[in-house]
Order: structure tokens, then C-alpha cells, then sequence
């Protein structure tokens, strides 16, 4: 606030919703935050990454997260007593071969140079050890690093599960999926060398890691489809200098893991990275219309 006055230019802070499933960046672009005078020309954003140390922050040009989708079915069967599985219609078991089946989406339909993930998360069938269910329920998700990818890892999930189940004489639920899959997160190439310096002078390294693509998908892929942007990952492992074991439980545990802990840390730098990523890329915006 003390700086307002030097900042030549609009730096305007996207608070995004429901970024887990809900594509809540999408929703916002939906409803103008794109189109809002004056119109956004660059954005940048990161997340806290526990495989790098404390600190230090990485990237990479290109796609850096993949697109992802997440889906629903029910396996419907007969159900029945548990001795006598001969009058029954299986779900369960026909549930284990949807699900063995899958895995070979990835292992045998996929080139080995493409990169894929088709994971089962959640299976739920049956209450008692006696009684075969009349159904079972399976959630999942498939993710690739590209959209034309992805969708075809969707349709291949559907042929999978419809064939599988008929197969076993079970029918299926319509396949539920997200209102709205994610698309990958790609780091403009031409936007990233400037990115790369900025990261560079604010990692405690001071350098900016290079870092392989990863499964995991963010709902600023969708803004990062509009305008030229880079999303950044900010180091919050244990190892980091001087380390923080004295000061916080391990933070090296991966995102999602029931024992992930924040290292609070390292928050300084990220509001550091977003203030000097924010006032550079005002300068060399000005700097490009006086050329």
C-alpha cells in the first residue's frame, strides 16, 4: 500500500473458488475477470511443492500440469446370499475386472513417449460379509498432458467399463463426469524467460529450478488458455537451509497425504514472488509500448 503510488500500471488479485474439482477459475472468466478494463496482458500464480527444498522455487516453459477429468459409474449385478453365488450377478468381482482393465488404458494404448494416469480412488460395495451387493460404485480420474490426450482417455474409460461390465452380465450407470475438465497448465515459452530471471532473484537459491512436468491439474489452466502466463512452484520440503524441523512437523510429505503440513515459512517468499513478478512484469509491459 505504501508503493501505490509508484505502480504504474493495473496489478489486479484473482481470488479463485473451488480450484479441487470446481474449476472455479473458469467460473470467474465466465462471469468477465478477463475482459475487465484494462484487460489483463500477463498472470502469474504458484502453488507450495513439499519434493523441493524450503525456499527455492522451480518451473518449467510448456505444460507443466496436466489436463484432468474426474469420473462416477455404479456396476449394477444381482445380489445375494454369499454362499450361493451362482444365483447372483457379481458387482464386486465385476467391479475388479473394470479395474484391472483400466490399467491397461495407459500400459497398452498409450505411446510410451505420452504421458497418462487413469487411477481408481474409490470403490464402495456391500455391508455385510454374507451378502453379495446389488452394486458397486467406483470413482476415478484420468489425466494426460494434453486435452486431445485426456479425451481420449476419457472415451477409452467408457468402452472399458461398458464392454467389461457386459461382459460379466452386469450393466452400468451413465459414466458421470466433471461439468468441466481441466485443461493442462501451460507456461507460455516467450513469457517464461522473463519469468525464469524473476524467479531466479526471489528463490533463496538464487536460481530457478527446472522441473519435470507433473500429474496433479490446477484450474488456472484456464486462464492460462487466454493470456500469456506462468505458474511457478514454490519449495516447502524440510531440507531446505538451516532447515525447519525445530519448527514444524515434517513438510516434505506430498500434496494430499494425510500428514501434509504447511511449512509457513516459506509464505513471505511466495507474497515476495507475487509483488516482484507483479511490479517486473509493469516495467517491461511499459517498456514494450514505448518500443
Amino acid at each position: 500500500k505504501e508503493k501505490e503510488d509508484s505502480i504504474h500500471g493495473t496489478v489486479r488479485l484473482m481470488f479463485q473458488p473451488a480450484e479441487e474439482g470446481g474449476a472455479g477459475a473458469k467460473r470467474m472468466i465466465e462471469e468477465g475477470i478477463l475482459e475487465m478494463e484494462p484487460k489483463p496482458q500477463h498472470a502469474f500464480a504458484l502453488h507450495v511443492w513439499p519434493s523441493i527444498p524450503s525456499g527455492s522455487i522451480a518451473s518449467r516453459p510448456g505444460p507443466l500440469l496436466a489436463a484432468c477429468d474426474r469420473f462416477d459409474v455404479a456396476i449394477h449385478g444381482v445380489g445375494g446370499h454369499a454362499a450361493m453365488p451362482h444365483l447372483t450377478v457379481d458387482p464386486i468381482v465385476t467391479a475388479s475386472a473394470v479395474i484391472m482393465n483400466l490399467q491397461t488404458i495407459v500400459a497398452r494404448t498409450l505411446s510410451p513417449l505420452e504421458c497418462g494416469v487413469c487411477s481408481i480412488t474409490k470403490v464402495e460395495g456391500g455391508e455385510a460379509f454374507n451378502i453379495i451387493p446389488g452394486s458397486v460404485a467406483i470413482r476415478g480420474t484420468v489425466r494426460s498432458l494434453t486435452t486431445d490426450s485426456l479425451l481420449s482417455l476419457k472415451s477409452k474409460v467408457e468402452h472399458i467399463v461398458e464392454t467389461t461390465a457386459a461382459v460379466h452380465g452386469c450393466s452400468t450407470s451413465p459414466i458421470a463426469w466433471s461439468r468441466d475438465y481441466y485443461p493442462p497448465t501451460v507456461n507460455d515459452p516467450t513469457l517464461f524467460e522473463f519469468s525464469r530471471q524473476v524467479g531466479a532473484q526471489v528463490s533463496e537459491e538464487r536460481y530457478l529450478r527446472d522441473i519435470e512436468p507433473t500429474m496433479g491439474a490446477e484450474d488456472f489452466s484456464f486462464v492460462a488458455e487466454k493470456i500469456p502466463s506462468t505458474f511457478f512452484l514454490l519449495g516447502q520440503g524440510g531440507e531446505g537451509r538451516g532447515g525447519n524441523e525445530d519448527k514444524h512437523p515434517p513438510t516434505d510429505y506430498g500434496l494430499h497425504h494425510p500428514q501434509f503440513a504447511l511449512d509457513e515459512s516459506v509464505m513471505p517468499r511466495g507474497v515476495e514472488l507475487h509483488v516482484t513478478v507483479a511490479l517486473r512484469a509493469l516495467q517491461k509491459l511499459a517498456h514494450e509500448m514505448e518500443e
